[in-house]
């Protein structure tokens, strides 16, 4: 999608300047654009990603939040250095839309949409010895045997979507109590996710499923690749969640009210 396309995206980028006084990081090239969002290069390790999903402010916030309160399951997102609302809200689709901006460490993609199917992308290719060509992703078999944990973190991440959808859709008849989704939810967490890459996001979903938060739309292309700086001691390629928006915390003003000081910027 071009940004010429993204009429709201070229309104806040006449207050460029402002942008980056406001969120204390200058703006770089465009890296690509989604249905809601629009995410720009920054100085490393930022990237800034601007949003018209209304829950991502707040959701990122009740995350980053959790992990504080935790002190645990940091291991499955990017760190994230400041959550703002822009002020005033934008005119879209006849409509006044909150935009948000999320200035996050940024990552390395697991897959790539190439014509409208699901490819590997090449950072995925060359971790796993897999070549570049691999084609479309069809089967989780194709990735062999020294990618074996992750193939089951992807099988996992399908099944946690799955459940976290029917729990917040009321967990209907058919789907069993939310009680025992919200179990279901939390089994998967616990036990579908092993190895130093792939058992890191587990253990996020896990501590945000403690709390009563799951994620509602987590798929093959929200997730990427943490990779390991050079000279970071410990730290090694892991996978993480960049975009967990989708998500109602049931109390967005409430959460609103308690972002960081920056939390609300006008231009």
């Amino acid at each position: 999608m071009t940004l010429r396309k993204k009429g709201w995206v070229e309104a806040l980028l006449t207050k460029r300047e402002a942008l980056e006084k406001v969120l204390g990081v200058p703006l770089g090239a465009m890296l690509g654009c989604g249905h809601f969002g629009c995410v720009f290069d920054s100085t490393s390790p930022w990237v800034v990603k601007f949003s018209i999903d209304p829950t991502e402010g707040p959701i990122w916030s009740k995350i980053v939040g959790l992990m504080k309160e935790e002190r645990y399951g940091d291991g499955g997102f990017p760190e994230i250095r400041s959550i703002t609302r822009i002020l005033p809200d934008i005119p879209y689709g006849g409509r006044k839309k909150k935009v948000w901006a999320i200035v996050r460490e940024g990552i390395e993609p697991v897959f790539a949409n190439v014509g409208g199917m699901l490819h590997l992308s090449p950072f995925t290719c060359e971790k796993y010895g897999l070549p570049a060509d691999i084609g479309p992703y069809s089967s989780l078999n194709a990735f062999g045997p020294n990618a074996e944990d992750f193939s089951t973190a992807l099988n996992a991440l399908n099944k946690y979507r799955m459940f976290a959808q029917a729990w917040h859709r009321g967990a209907r008849s058919r789907d069993g109590s939310r009680e025992e989704t919200a179990e279901l939810l939390q089994r998967v967490a616990d036990t579908h996710f092993h190895g130093g890459a792939c058992a890191p996001l587990g253990e996020s979903l896990s501590m945000l499923a403690s709390n009563g938060v799951y994620l509602r739309d987590v798929h093959m292309m929200n997730i990427g690749w943490h990779v390991a700086a050079p000279g970071a001691g410990d730290d090694w390629d892991r996978l993480v969640i960049f975009d967990p928006g989708h998500t109602p915390t049931g109390k967005v003003t409430d959460i609103e009210e308690v972002l960081v000081a920056n939390g609300r910027a006008a231009l």
